[in-house]
């Protein structure tokens, strides 16, 4: 990983328009300003934005710049020469957004935890990792040799990521637990197998005798079956005769009973026909006298026909005098009109005479104006009253009269004849109830002819029958002793049913037992293989777990680590102290006390050695300024360490703080340390607030605060 740009908004001690901080053209620079200006903010920012932890914790709140309430920080870097953007943004008391972006894709995922491991998982980097490693943060220099041996081992272990050794080590005695476990299993499932094979001797024997038996079985259901066939044919043979027997005996019934109906059917016609003919005696005069009735009928209808016209001719009198009225009004309004014009004529004649309009006298001139006009008038008002013609309807009304003479109808003649046509109506009545009885007669006679010809053919069907009804047999009783004789079969075969079912099932539990045998001893064999192959796999797990636990594979790993790590940081403090002081790890040492042959036993530790000129000396003996060299040497060398081991790539080193306990050729010795280690990385940033170790860097990241916050500028480039 390595850093491209950082921006920042109100985060910490920077400002909302924050200067970009672009890391391309530095290589190896100073991060310089005085205390508490903002120089480690600039990390905490990358910090917070890749992990969305800080110095601070993971409070993000505590990171939003006082009296703002919203913050966001993008950092941009390069991972194999791809460029990738981060982006997270925070509202204090609410809630962090997070975006991840390469040049072409949107990395960012649905929720923040899964968006956080991508970033993860790209940078191949957690953040315990990089603070380990390339992060030496300020005041935590001396983290590693300030442990006791324990923890040193383990911080290495850490840095080298032999937890997952751990973990394998753990899986295996889980492992080793489940295989103990199914081992115990395949031993009660065998002593059960066993058993049960034991309990289960003799089953051949018992299988014979009992297949004997359901063939005896099988003998006597089949004889008994051949006697129920014949029986059940013999029945069948029976049933059938008295069906034929019994229909016979029907059909003689209902011939009886159709015979008897023919019977009073043909006197209830006979009846009808009497009583017809007698109805039809009485109605013989009717035709007289609907003669009469039709005369009556068309007499009334040409009077009425002449009444309508009579009313038609009046409505139209009615429509044509309405007419010629509105014409007279019309004219008496007319001729009230030139006779009012005429008088105003008259009035202009007068020597003071008044305007009919404006009530004013009226000049000579004028009076020669209105006269004119009211001549026009008067001559117009007699064109129109001789407009008005009512000769065409005077003549319509002379002839209509005339019609209306010739269509009088005496109403009281019309009331009599309705009376007279009244009191015949009922004969049509009568008419129409005589066709019909005439043809009911007609009917009722044709039928009681067929039911004549159909009794005397009944008759013979009757007699015949009833001399075939007397010579079939009663088969009831021998048929009901061939039932009794066929259920005592049935009863007899079901009991055999029964028994060989029973014998079957029996049989069949013989021959699953003989078939478990098979297969309990199939079953017996495979759990016997099992358990060999449970025991061979414990075996591997159990030598699995011993070379994965602390004095398996790590011990080895670390003891291939430790002379790497001893020559990075003799390097480097050769360095730091002209050849003066070097360091040597020791992983195991001899115990006080002595083994049971005498001997003494050897434990894991991890000493650190420091020797100087004047010898072996403690840590805690050496010089603040001494100590800070050993330190630095040996932090370095873990980064470097973990930078080619973790397969993180990362390419960044930070150094916070850390320098004051170094004077100028001190300082200048560890810049000349960075220098060849430079290489290896293609960022290093030194955090300092100190003038002198600033001055040893040629590009300079200088921090200052102002009245709108931290800012800082980029000099030396």
């Amino acid at each position: 990983m390595i850093p491209s740009k950082l921006k920042l908004s109100n985060f910490t001690s920077y400002g909302e328009n924050s200067p970009v901080l672009d890391f391309t053209p530095l290589h190896m620079a100073a991060i310089s300003g005085s205390n508490g200006v903002g120089k480690s903010s600039l990390l905490d920012a990358i910090i917070w934005c890749i992990w969305g932890t800080s110095r601070a914790g993971d409070s993000s709140d505590e990171l939003v710049r006082l009296g703002q309430i919203n913050m966001s920080v993008e950092f941009s870097f390069e991972l194999d020469n791809h460029p990738y953007t981060i982006k997270r943004s925070r509202k204090l008391g609410s809630s962090t957004s997070l975006e991840f972006k390469s040049a072409s894709h949107n990395l960012t995922e649905g929720t923040i935890k899964a968006t956080q491991q991508k970033i993860i998982d790209t940078i191949h980097l957690t953040f315990d990792t990089f603070v380990n490693s390339a992060y030496i943060r300020q005041g935590r220099a001396d983290e590693f040799t300030t442990k006791g041996p324990t923890e040193r081992k383990k911080i290495l272990t850490d840095i080298l990521g032999l937890s997952q050794y751990d973990i394998l080590e753990e899986k295996a005695k889980e492992k080793i637990k489940q295989i103990e476990a199914d081992l115990k299993l395949r031993e009660y499932q065998l002593l059960e197998i066993e058993a049960e094979l034991a309990a289960q001797e003799g089953q051949a024997e018992k299988q014979k005798m009992v297949a004997q038996k359901v063939n005896q079985l099988e003998g006597e259901m089949k004889g008994l079956q051949i006697k129920l066939k014949l029986l059940q044919g013999e029945r069948a043979s029976l049933f059938l005769s008295k069906q034929q027997a019994d229909k016979l005996h029907q059909t003689y019934q209902e011939a009886k009973q159709e015979l008897e109906t023919i019977t009073s059917s043909g006197k209830q016609r006979k009846d009808q026909i009497a009583k017809l003919q007698s109805e039809i005696e009485s109605l013989s005069g009717v035709d007289t006298e609907l003669e009469q009735l039709k005369t009556i009928q068309a007499t009334l209808e040409a009077l009425s026909l002449k009444k309508q016209q009579n009313l038609e001719k009046q409505h139209q009198y009615s429509e044509i005098d309405g007419k010629l009225q509105l014409k007279k009004q019309r004219q008496s309004q007319v001729e009230a009109e030139i006779s009012d014009t005429k008088n105003k004529l008259k009035d202009l004649e007068k020597d003071q005479a008044i305007c009919p309009t404006c009530k004013q006298p009226l000049d000579r001139a004028q009076k020669l104006e209105a006269s004119k006009e009211l001549s026009q008038k008067i001559v117009a008002l007699s064109e129109t009253f001789q407009g008005i013609d009512i000769s065409a309807e005077e003549a319509q009304l002379k002839l209509l009269e005339v019609q209306l003479g010739s269509l009088l109808v005496d109403d009281k003649q019309i009331l009599e004849l309705k009376n007279r046509l009244a009191k015949l109506q009922h004969l049509q009545n009568q008419k129409e109830q005589l066709i019909q009885k005439n043809s009911s007669l007609e009917s009722e006679q044709k039928v009681v002819t067929e039911l004549r010809e159909l009794y005397l053919n009944k008759k013979t069907q009757v007699e015949k029958l009833e001399v075939e009804v007397s010579k079939a047999p009663d088969l009831s009783e021998q048929l009901n002793s061939v039932d009794q004789a066929i259920l005592k079969e049935e009863s007899q075969l079901d009991a055999l049913r029964q028994e060989e079912k029973s014998t079957q099932s029996t049989l069949g539990e013989i021959k699953q037992l003989i078939n478990r045998s098979e297969q309990l001893q199939k079953t017996k064999n495979i759990k016997s293989e099992e358990q060999l192959k449970l025991r061979a796999e414990k075996s591997i797990y159990e030598e699995l777990a011993l070379a994965f636990g602390k004095k398996g594979i790590q011990a080895m790993i670390i003891e291939t680590v430790i002379p790497e790590i001893e020559e990075e940081t003799n390097t480097l403090l050769a360095r730091l102290t002209d050849g003066r002081m070097s360091v040597r790890l020791e992983t195991q040492r001899q115990t006080k006390t002595k083994l049971a042959g005498g001997e003494k036993g050897l434990v894991e530790t991890l000493d650190i050695i420091i020797s100087d000129e004047m010898g072996e000396r403690a840590y805690e003996l050496y010089s603040g300024g001494e100590a800070f060299r050993v330190n630095l040497s040996l932090r370095l060398a873990l980064s470097k360490l973990l930078t080619n081991r973790a397969g993180s790539k990362l390419q960044f080193l930070v150094i916070d703080e850390g320098f004051g306990t170094q004077d100028s050729q001190g300082l200048s010795r560890v810049v000349e340390a960075l220098n060849t280690i430079k290489e290896d990385f293609a960022k290093i940033l030194v955090i300092t607030h100190l003038d002198e170790l600033k001055e040893e860097f040629d590009v300079r990241v200088e921090v200052s605060k102002g009245p709108t916050g931290s800012t800082f500028e980029v000099v030396g480039v």
